[in-house]
């Protein structure tokens, strides 16, 4: 995490753990969360919150905050999955629905 995303910050409260930081893009900064347990790590995958939001359809609002729903190219697979790779694709989304 700190050779690819040296502006995400690790954090741990309780059971929760993961990641905040800013990620600039485009001349907007977004705060990114990437938000896992430790008690369900690494066999479900971590959310990604963010804000703003650059659109309300890819959202999941079972919680407050909604998280993202997102696919990728490829499904979580607790042995080689990362917190990592849930920035990359937090990252995907601003690349996709940035103007």
């Amino acid at each position: 995490m700190q050779e690819n995303f040296p502006m995400m910050v690790p954090y741990r409260v309780g059971d929760q753990i993961g990641f905040r930081g800013r990620i600039l893009y485009l001349g907007r900064t977004f705060c990114v969360t990437v938000q896992g347990f430790v008690s369900k790590y690494p066999q479900e995958e971590p959310r990604v919150y963010m804000q703003p939001r650059l659109e309300e359809h890819h959202w999941i609002r079972g919680t407050d905050p909604p998280h993202l729903c997102y696919r990728r190219d490829f499904v979580w697979k607790p042995a080689q999955s990362t917190f990592a790779s849930c920035v990359a694709v937090a990252i995907k989304y601003l690349k996709d629905f940035t103007r």
